[in-house]
């Protein structure tokens, strides 16, 4: 979807030579922690107009699996806010500056992480990971129509997982005051799965065992991927 909405030439014909090639270079090193792929136009011409022949390039970079962090976060509310853009919605491009600088604003307030608000004050994510807010066998994730990133995991966990534990799963603006008053409040990544937030600012949200629940379900999912 990123490649359509960049206006790659045959982005379905990129994506497939793309994903082929790292899935052999993954395999032949027998990596087994975290992977980033990236993938640009390639080099071009001064200027922000794409050139007329692009060769595009990806970049596959390699990380040891993740060290044991803690499952529970505070979170802070960032002053950077979400700009809109709705053509751009939901895909995870390399213009990521609003979440850098709230990152940034939650390393410099020794926050784990930020949560970041659109213009109108709703909830989108925080600097690293999508949200969702659990009110009884209800859960709610932000509308991401208009601006934000819809992560895999994020899809894997309202398509298969949450459904599969039976909460009922709705894709709808939250604000910040009834972010507050959830059961429990996880955020998801990639690298992670879940973690739940322990705090908002000044207030302490309730412990759960729902974290550890979902966890374990999202990563018997992936394994079932990965064994495919």
């Amino acid at each position: 979807m990123a490649l359509e909405a960049l206006r790659f030439p045959h982005p379905e014909a990129i994506a497939q030579r793309v994903f082929e090639d790292i899935c052999r270079c993954v395999e032949s090193v027998g990596h087994s922690g975290t992977a980033r792929l990236t993938v640009t136009r390639g080099s071009g011409p001064r200027g922000y107009a794409p050139p007329d022949s692009v060769s595009p390039r990806h970049i596959l970079t390699l990380f040891p699996p993740l060290v044991q962090a803690p499952d529970r976060q505070s979170c802070g509310i960032a002053q950077i806010r979400w700009a809109f853009q709705p053509e751009l919605a939901g895909l995870k491009l390399l213009a990521r500056t609003e979440q850098v600088l709230a990152a940034q604003e939650a390393a410099a307030q020794q926050w784990d992480d930020a949560l970041m608000l659109d213009a109108q004050d709703h909830v989108i994510s925080t600097s690293r990971g999508n949200i969702f807010a659990f009110f009884g066998n209800q859960c709610v994730t932000p509308d991401l129509s208009r601006c934000g990133i819809a992560g895999t995991r994020r899809q894997l966990l309202i398509e298969t997982v949450l459904p599969q534990l039976d909460y009922v799963v709705d894709e709808q603006s939250i604000t910040l005051a009834a972010l507050r008053q959830a059961d429990a409040v996880l955020i998801s990544n990639t690298v992670r799965g879940v973690v739940a937030i322990s705090r908002i600012e000044g207030q302490h949200l309730p412990e759960s065992t729902l974290p550890e629940r979902i966890q374990d379900a999202l990563m018997q999912q992936v394994a079932s991927w990965v064994a495919r």
